[in-house]
């Protein structure tokens, strides 16, 4: 996982945190101030190689959340979905399918895959292998 390249600056003394979220003026308190930006994905800093994987890698997972927020916003727990585990039916002609309900709202696991669990399954699948079907929730 990429660093993240504020706390790097501010280092990993406890007494910098600690004054920086009292509020109390830091040497580095204007350079710090210099790395917001409006638009993260129009940001660069030609001093950290970093910051553009580590700002490419939050906006994905800020992505993440927004897709599984929508999904449960759409489907609440108990919903009717058909699961693929494994493959989806037009990758893989013999694709497993599972007509189920979901039993978890959907998250993000490990940072890099939206999933939700469904009955019948141990595991969770992720959302891209789940399609809804008419008929609310169970």
């Amino acid at each position: 996982m990429t660093a993240n390249p504020i706390e790097r600056r501010l280092g990993t003394s406890s007494t910098a945190a600690a004054e920086v979220y009292r509020h109390q003026p830091e040497p580095f308190e204007a350079e710090f101030a210099a790395l917001a930006c409006a638009h993260p994905e129009a940001c660069a800093c030609d001093e950290d190689p970093d910051w553009a994987a580590f700002i490419a890698q939050r906006v994905a997972l800020n992505n993440l959340w927004r897709q599984a927020a929508a999904f449960n916003a759409a489907n609440p727990v108990g919903s009717p979905v058909t699961a693929y585990p494994g493959a989806r039916p037009e990758d893989d002609k013999d694709a497993t399918r599972i007509d189920t309900t979901t039993r978890s709202r959907a998250t993000v696991l490990g940072g890099h895959t939206a999933v939700v669990w469904v009955e019948g399954h141990s595991a969770c699948i992720a959302l891209s292998h789940i399609d809804t079907r008419p008929g609310g929730a169970a």
